[in-house]
């Protein structure tokens, strides 16, 4: 297991010890793919079954799993006297190109 991902979630309270170390690996295993989908990142059915369930748990809520990360996310921007903070929400258009291998955009 990584050890940045037991660090991001440091502190993490999901209300049992065993779902604090399935968040903890789960970060560290769709981490490694970060743009494979969850049986795409997971090693074998076993495991996609673990994380479908854990995120199928109603029990364990987002705002649970992201306050760690914001407490850490917190500290690093501390150590820092600017921090830029940039999004990019951009969609670039290719319709119309002919360019093969693009997706739709968020609209056809």
């Amino acid at each position: 297991m990584a050890r940045w991902a037991e660090e991001e979630l440091n502190g993490i309270n999901l209300g049992d010890r065993r779902r604090d170390k399935r968040a903890i690996a789960l970060l560290d295993t769709l981490s490694a793919r970060p743009t494979a989908s969850i049986p795409g990142a997971c090693s074998d059915w076993s495991e996609t079954m673990a994380a479908y369930r854990f995120f199928g748990n109603d029990d364990i809520t987002w705002e649970a799993i992201l306050t760690p990360h914001w407490s850490c996310s917190r500290r690093r921007i501390a150590q820092h006297k600017v921090v830029l903070m940039l999004q990019d929400t951009t969609e670039l258009d290719f319709n119309g190109q002919s360019i093969s291998g693009l997706g739709p955009l968020s609209y056809e």
